[in-house]
């Protein structure tokens, strides 16, 4: 067969066929820069034995001045322009193949020779350069561009059209949206109800695309739209999860295997100090496959997840996705991507059908119905075989490997057609183990690319592909789970991680295909930090998230006894002050007591209102971390997350502190003066109220649950010893100026005004200026506290923010 030679940009190369792409797309194999070049502009391609240019663009190719729309190649070379009679030139010559002499004697049959196809250039896309597909007996083309057998749930088949011709004909715009009052409808997770509209072609203009609002977005050739664009032929059109091509007539669904093939390409991760934690990773993973990523502690494993999700990009290389870049298309890309880390992602409190719900609610488009709502979980749920426990608890009424089921049936809400997992059978027996990964392989089989890191060797016969990577980032293996073993020249797998551990191990095995240095490519920009997904409404989230914390709340037991119980207990234990006098100091001094009695039982109530916020909220944040950090990468607000948790559970410590202090004075005499009492109770609900801010900001910083405990012990006798109640604080330099820092302070100093408390010390050296009885010294210490729990407030949403995105 004849080769064919394509200059263009200074650079030339030779290809066998059966087809070459041109275009501005990245996944061409003759990538121009012309703008007015398509993105799949022209194909070069082999019919009936010889090579035929075909003109696939919008503004069409030109050849002496003459726009083409196919032309057969001769032995001539022949100059291609793009766009216009002057545009980008591409120089194509066929490479004629002098034909063997012939033989005198007929040889036996022998095998055909592997081919001498040419290996071009090493340009650091390897997917560019893949050897050409085979060509059938039936002489038909088959290459990447192939109608894809088997498309992910959701997807149309490639070439269905969404837009006939006659309805565009009868002059007419046509809606584009979930809903069925729509003229297109589209059953698609992604796509709002009413998300786009079609204004047909005239005779003196194009066609026009409106998006009308979506949450989701609509993108024409990579870009999403601001208002309407007018439609080239051969534009892509992506909404949702669907793409389509426009001929000029019709939307026409693209699902190629081409589309659907994930492409890593020379991904090196370069961190402080140039150490590399991936170094030039490269492979394709191809339509309905499964993949198992296995290697030793430190191997990157992590790192390689992260930068095919874009969630933490490659400083070297790129993803391509749908053909496109997806660094450099996140915004559109993102939605199609699902990944389920090795924490659970949903409260172990809620039942399943809760926690799916309330995940549908948070993940799609805010004109979502609860009938849609409800419909979207029972399908997620009949694909992951959970029907039969909807009802059960997440946490203690399911099997390890169901509660992976619900996390992962948590990812398929929005139905993407490209998953990661992370561990997700760590910690299971082996016959789960087995479970999950067959799951796995149902879900790839339904037309999805799935690619699972894992410690687990026992089920990776399932699996199409097994990439095994060395200490260092690099691959060691990449290729057939029977072929592993064979490659590393071991028995088992445990012999296997231990040759990976050894020095010499690049001079024990074989070299990987495309182990090509990257040391010497310039790092990438892509604008900095991966940018926000689209949010739904502050009032949306906000109200979604109150009432799934009231169902946790409501749920956990162990929490719903605290909020009981602590109140009653404490309250209780001020109870033990001996006296008769109550908080009443007009009772005391008339039964010659003084004030020690009213001191006594308000340090009780102090200490008991620190202790209550803090313990309430300190381990709440940082024992959802994976939940949260998962869902602020699909558009959760983490002010709204914080401000939710501040609304619940301080609401809860508020009315804490009414009640203690309602218990604790019960039946004895109030503080003295009009409302006294209810002033104290106020005060102490207060601190109360601030304390579990503080305590939500502390959850936010600890990294664990276990540091929780000595955080609480130690934020409580702080806030004992600054509050003035324990201790003199007033009058005492430097520690009093840091006590103004404590809520506890400004609690105690209310509560004192309120009763008081320091009526026979006013003009005094022992004066405590802050807690000085009237309404003016009480409100200012309201007030403080007040100002104290915004700043608390403040620091939280910051912490929040940043535990969002940092390493655990």
């Amino acid at each position: 067969m004849d080769r064919l030679q394509v200059q263009w940009a200074g650079q030339t190369r030779t290809f066998d066929g059966p087809r070459v792409v041109i275009g501005r797309e990245l996944d061409c194999d003759v990538p121009v820069s012309d703008a007015r070049a398509s993105r799949h502009h022209a194909f070069l391609q082999i019919e009936d034995g010889g090579w035929v240019v075909v003109d696939a663009s919008s503004n069409g190719t030109f050849v002496s001045g003459q726009r083409i729309t196919r032309l057969p190649l001769g032995g001539a070379p022949v100059s291609l322009h793009l766009g216009g009679p002057v545009g980008e030139p591409v120089v194509v010559s066929v490479l004629m193949t002098a034909a063997p002499p012939p033989a005198p004697v007929p040889p036996a049959p022998v095998p055909p020779a592997p081919s001498s196809r040419p290996v071009p250039a090493p340009t650091g896309e390897f997917w560019k350069n893949l050897p050409p597909p085979q060509v059938p007996a039936s002489g038909a083309p088959v290459d990447a561009w192939r109608p894809a057998g088997v498309v992910p749930p959701g997807q149309l088949p490639h070439g269905h059209s969404i837009v006939l011709p006659q309805q565009l004909q009868a002059g007419r715009s046509l809606t584009i949206g979930r809903e069925h009052s729509n003229d297109v409808v589209l059953d698609d997770a992604l796509v709002s109800r009413h998300h786009a509209r079609l204004d047909p072609a005239t005779t003196s203009s194009l066609a026009v695309l409106h998006d009308l609002g979506s949450f989701n977005g609509t993108f024409v050739n990579g870009a999403r739209v601001q208002g309407a664009v007018p439609l080239q032929v051969g534009s892509e059109v992506i909404f949702g999860n669907q793409t389509f091509r426009w001929d000029g007539l019709q939307l026409i669904a693209s699902a190629t295997a081409h589309e659907f093939t994930l492409y890593a390409d020379g991904l090196t991760q370069v961190v402080g100090g140039g150490k590399r934690l991936i170094e030039n990773i490269s492979f394709k993973l191809e339509p309905r496959s499964l993949t198992a990523v296995i290697g030793p502690s430190g191997a990157g494993k992590s790192t390689l997840l992260g930068a095919l999700t874009g969630l933490k990009p490659a400083s070297h290389g790129r993803v391509i996705w749908q053909g496109h870049d997806l660094y450099q298309h996140y915004d559109q890309l993102r939605f199609q991507i699902g990944l389920v880390p090795q924490q659970d992602i949903l409260h172990p409190q809620l039942k399943v059908k809760q926690g799916l719900r309330f995940a549908a609610q948070l993940r799609l488009p805010p004109d979502t119905t609860a009938q849609e709502w409800d419909a979207r979980v029972d399908h997620v749920a009949n694909q992951l075989q959970l029907q039969q426990r909807m009802d059960n608890r997440i946490g203690t009424q399911l099997s390890g490997g169901q509660r992976k089921r619900v996390s992962i049936a948590t990812e398929l809400l929005t139905a993407p057609p490209l998953l990661f997992l992370d561990e997700p059978t760590s910690g299971l027996d082996p016959g789960l183990d087995l479970e999950v990964m067959r799951q796995l392989r149902s879900l790839a089989d339904d037309g999805r690319v799935v690619m699972v890191v894992t410690h687990s060797v026992l089920a990776l016969d399932v699996c199409d592909n097994v990439l095994v990577l060395a200490p260092g980032g690099r691959i060691a293996y990449f290729g057939p789970p029977d072929g592993v073993l064979t490659h590393f020249g071991k028995s088992n797998y445990p012999e296997v991680f231990d040759l990976l551990d050894e020095p010499d191990l690049w001079q024990r095995i074989p070299v990987p295909r495309h182990a090509v240095d990257t040391s010497a490519i310039a790092g990438q920009s892509y604008g900095g930090a991966v940018p926000a997904p689209p949010r739904q409404s502050v009032s949306r989230q906000l109200s979604t998230l109150i009432k799934r914390n009231l169902a946790v709340v409501l749920a956990d037991k162990l929490l719903l006894g605290m909020l009981v119980l602590l109140p009653l207990i404490l309250g209780g234990l001020s109870r033990l002050v001996g006296g008769g006098g109550g908080l009443s100091l007009d009772e005391a001094f008339a039964n010659g007591d003084g004030i020690k009695e009213a001191q006594q039982r308000l340090t009780v109530l102090i200490v008991a209102a620190c202790l209550m916020g803090t313990a309430l909220a300190i381990r709440e944040l940082v024992g959802e971390r994976p939940i949260f950090k998962r869902e602020y990468a699909v558009g959760l607000s983490p002010g709204v997350y914080f401000t939710s948790k501040v609304l619940v559970l301080g609401t809860a410590a508020f009315v804490q502190g009414l009640v203690v202090t309602l218990i604790a004075t019960v039946g004895l005499p109030g503080a003295d003066g009009t409302l006294g009492t209810f002033r104290v109770g106020l005060a102490i609900a207060g601190l109360s109220f601030t304390m579990a801010v503080i305590g939500l900001a502390l959850s936010a910083v600890v990294t664990s649950t276990e540091q929780t405990m000595p955080a609480l012990v130690g934020m409580v006798m702080l806030q004992l010893v600054l509050s003035g109640a324990l201790l003199e604080v007033a009058g005492r330099p430097i520690l009093e100026q840091i006590a103004w820092l404590s809520p506890s302070r400004w609690g105690y100093a209310a509560s004192a005004s309120a009763m008081d408390l320091l009526r026979n010390s006013a003009g005094t050296d022992d004066e405590d200026w802050i807690a000085l009885g009237g309404g003016g010294h009480y409100f200012m210490d309201l007030f403080m506290m007040g100002v104290l729990c915004l700043a608390a407030y403040g620091a939280g949403l910051l912490l929040v923010r940043r535990s969002a995105t940092s390493d655990d």
